[in-house]
């Protein structure tokens, strides 16, 4: 079978940055791949998360043993024992670089880039915690989905699942516009990061921004809009259900 021939099994959640650093991958290289997504709270026991989980039909939990997505199925794809595909989305992305010779330069760790994703988290998150739940994917496709996240969340930062006010929100919003702005000046090259091409620091920020597109009054400059939009045939248009 031909490198290019070749399909993969794609297990992931739409909304998972993790997952989409994967997906982003083979839709800009046009590697094919069909794409299976589950619930977000499929596959997490009750006694793990206060009675919160449920195991659902499809269940991450079959694929490796754990409640662990992206997982890349498929001829040829390393597996360990008792496993059925590939965890971890970038030992995917290094995994699929390297079986079809794609050139995808390695990220550069470029400071300016950290740090302007850094301070983008800081309106992110409290943007995007209930927005997330809203956006009509598999990922909540039942109540026990967005209740397993909203207290996965809630342990790890109680103040992330509080919503915001609409002042707080706007004010949020108007911040995160003019971090924006800044964006196309850190972009070297014509629809990347750098001026040798799109490469592994594009495939880590692009899922970051493709979540952004579900704030209705985010105001993404134009070239920063033609960034995003060049990969992610197969996720859900946030922008066409934004809030």
């Amino acid at each position: 079978m031909a490198d290019h021939d070749i399909e993969y099994t794609f297990h992931c959640y739409d909304h998972c940055p993790y997952g989409n650093r994967s997906a982003f991958l083979m839709d800009k290289h046009g590697l094919k791949y069909k794409k299976v997504v589950y619930g977000y709270g499929s596959g997490a026991k009750p006694e793990d998360c206060d009675g919160n989980g449920y195991e659902g039909e499809l269940n991450p939990r079959t694929l490796t043993g754990n409640k662990q997505l992206p997982v890349l199925e498929g001829p040829g794809v390393p597996v360990v024992e008792g496993a059925k595909g590939m965890p971890e989305s970038l030992e995917i992305c290094a995994f699929l670089i390297a079986r079809h010779q794609l050139v995808v330069p390695c990220a550069t760790g470029r400071g300016d880039v950290e740090e302007w994703t850094k301070q983008l988290f800081e309106t992110m998150v409290p943007l995007c915690m209930h927005r997330m739940v809203k956006m009509p994917v598999t990922d909540w496709a039942v109540d026990k989905d967005v209740e397993y996240y909203l207290w996965k969340h809630s342990k790890e930062d109680p103040d992330a699942v509080k919503p915001l006010s609409p002042e707080e929100d706007a004010a949020l919003t108007e911040k995160l516009n003019a971090h924006f702005a800044a964006l196309p000046a850190l972009m070297h090259g014509e629809d990347c990061l750098n001026s040798w091409g799109w490469g592994m620091d594009d495939v880590l920020l692009l899922p970051w921004l493709r979540r952004l597109t579900m704030i209705k009054a985010a105001v993404f400059p134009p070239k920063v809009q033609a960034y995003i939009a060049q990969v992610g045939q197969q996720v859900e248009d946030y922008s066409k259900h934004a809030i």
